[in-house]
């Protein structure tokens, strides 16, 4: 069985803004693409250029099969928008007093490996070294070394309402030091973010004056290597028992985030099922 753990990226989201050619619209597009192609030289592009200019290099609806082209999509986003990967380097320029890793520095093997869910639905939304010992001792399966865990809180039941910012559960340092301590290196949420939510934090530091009240769990990845899965979903589809997560990120160059399709591969395949997704 695969289940989606993947939040779609929607069009209309806060800080997408999103372009789409269809079918009919593409001839218009590409007629004008026509006069420079990918590996034209330059005296080439010169050329075709002027040949559009004058007519002899244009393309319209009689030209192709059903006056139709291809359709194309453009978003531009944050690489940290949906269902995402956090490599070191986004938490701060140095790890461990090395060179902090981007995406492509990560091992694609962390990526990829026996997958733990931690129930923390209950309590104190506030995460701790206690709780997580407490949900380890609840859990189906303990956490080992090259595990991915990963925290079901059922925030993604709140995507698209103001909610699923405001009233996100926090996963302090301790908690993520204590799977590290156990072997741990990429760890998951199915909230937006692994420090709870900014107006709390940020309401927190002008009321204290204390730096260590803004986002607290991500600059503890310039003091401790790990990685953050954020914005999972469906950790409440994963049948009991032993599962595989993949969530390769997107090779992106320079990048201290990416995008990732994160799927949970149930141990029994005899019956693969439909795949689940947040609706």
């Amino acid at each position: 069985m695969y289940i989606d753990l993947s939040l779609p990226i929607r069009r209309q989201a806060p800080g997408v803004d999103f372009e789409q050619w269809l079918h009919k619209d593409g001839i218009r597009h590409l007629s004008r693409r026509i006069r420079s192609l990918p590996g034209d030289s330059r005296w080439q592009r010169v050329v075709n250029y002027w040949r559009w200019l004058t007519g002899r290099r244009r393309l319209s609806e009689r030209d192709l099969p059903g006056g139709m082209f291809l359709s194309n999509e453009f978003y531009r986003m944050s690489v940290h928008q949906g269902t995402h990967i956090d490599a070191p380097f986004h938490y701060g320029p140095l790890c461990e007093g090395k060179p902090a890793k981007k995406v492509l520095d990560m091992p694609l093997d962390w990526f990829m490996g026996p997958g733990v869910v931690l129930d923390v639905r209950a309590g104190d939304p506030t995460v701790t070294a206690e709780t997580v010992k407490a949900a380890i001792g609840d859990a189906a399966v303990a956490p080992a070394p090259g595990s991915i865990v990963l925290f079901r809180s059922d925030s993604d039941l709140r995507v698209g309402t103001p909610e699923y910012f405001t009233e996100s559960t926090v996963i302090t340092p301790s908690a993520v030091d204590e799977l590290l301590r156990r072997g741990v290196r990429v760890i998951g949420t199915d909230c937006w973010s692994f420090d709870g939510p900014a107006r709390c934090m940020v309401e927190n530091f002008y009321r204290t004056g204390d730096s260590r009240a803004l986002w607290p769990t991500h600059l503890h990845g310039r003091e401790r290597e790990f990685v953050q899965i954020e914005g999972l979903a469906n950790l409440r589809s994963i049948p009991a028992g032993r599962f595989t997560v993949v969530a390769f990120p997107i090779a992106l160059m320079d990048a201290g985030g990416a995008w990732c399709r994160a799927v949970a591969v149930a141990q029994d395949q005899q019956d693969p099922g439909p795949s689940t997704t947040v609706p």
